[in-house]
């Protein structure tokens, strides 16, 4: 569960970990795995994955990397700021 605009919303999030010093062959069977299990959640189970998290090691997935993705980041709106003047040649 997280905060949106002031409510509670819960989201799905797809972690998948390969570790990095697995071979070329399990690296494809990892990612097809990951497509099916994917096509799987959605057409039979009727889950929407919100975010997709890819890391090489497990604890690189923190609480703080999670709530980082789930949580929409407020967008800054900057002014326009004019260019500067070309300098004298």
């Amino acid at each position: 569960m997280h905060e949106v605009d002031g409510g509670q919303k819960s989201s799905i999030v797809f972690i998948y970990t390969c570790p990095a010093g697995s071979k070329v062959k399990e690296r494809m069977v990892y990612a097809s795995f990951k497509k099916m299990v994917m096509d799987a959640a959605s057409a039979e189970g009727g889950f929407e994955v919100a975010k997709k998290l890819e890391a090489s090691s497990p604890s690189e997935i923190t609480p703080e990397v999670i709530a980082e993705e789930v949580q929409p980041k407020a967008e800054q709106k900057q002014g326009f700021a004019r260019p500067k003047r070309p300098g004298k040649r």
